[in-house]
């Protein structure tokens, strides 16, 4: 075997190599975006059950001074 073919049969097999490495790259590619894709959708879910958290404390709150001003007005009232 001359330096020629073994350069030649190297080269092919380094070719091989560096498709094998472009289709691997391209497959971390797609499964990067799918995992960004899926930060953004928990990233989502998380602000939309905060803001329904502070909803919720919101009508509490409300209920409760509501309350607090219905008993003061029954208070009176019947007082």
């Amino acid at each position: 075997m001359t330096i020629e073919e073994i350069y030649e049969l190297m080269s092919k097999g380094f070719d091989k190599i560096d498709q094998r490495f472009d289709k691997v790259d391209e497959r971390f590619d797609k499964v990067d975006e799918r995992l960004r894709n899926v930060e953004t959708d928990i990233a989502e879910l998380k602000g939309r059950k905060s803001a329904f958290m502070t909803v919720k404390d919101w009508v509490i709150a409300i209920s409760a001074v509501s309350a607090v001003i219905i008993s003061l007005l029954a208070y009176f009232k019947g007082g």
